[in-house]
């Protein structure tokens, strides 16, 4: 009775950091929040400066306290839309592993940190899919 062999699962390998590094939602995202960060700082300066003209120290109190309010409600509402935005990506580039490894037939993918040998490197097929 011969018994048969099963033949080696195929993986595949994927640098995510090369991915998310070219990824353009990525880059768009980091070039907003930048943009962001800048518009918030100049939002700053300018309640810091309208404040320090108020001779008032009662009125420069209040102002102080609805200004801070004010800017937690604008970091929580920023990083909101950034966790979304994050998400979003995660789950289109989760999705286009995905797509690479079954059309490839891999049965695994694993992130290439914690391959130490073997596997295919899909991470150029899966970057040429985000052109797309």
């Amino acid at each position: 009775m011969a018994s048969e062999q099963k033949a080696a699962p195929k993986i595949g390998i994927v640098d995510i950091q090369k991915l998310v590094n070219q990824t353009p939602s990525v880059m768009a995202l980091r070039q907003e929040t930048q943009n962001q960060n800048v518009a918030l700082q100049q939002w700053i300066n300018a309640v810091n400066a309208q404040i320090a003209q108020e001779l008032n120290q009662a009125n420069r109190n209040r102002m102080t306290q609805q200004y801070q309010l004010e800017l937690n409600q604008r970091q929580q509402a920023l990083q909101s839309e950034y966790a979304q935005k994050v998400q979003s990506i995660d789950a289109e580039l989760s999705k286009l592993i995905a797509d690479v490894a079954k059309k490839e037939k891999l049965e695994y993918v694993f992130a290439k940190g914690i391959v130490v040998y073997g596997g295919e490197d899909i991470t150029d097929k899966i970057a040429e899919a985000m052109k797309k």
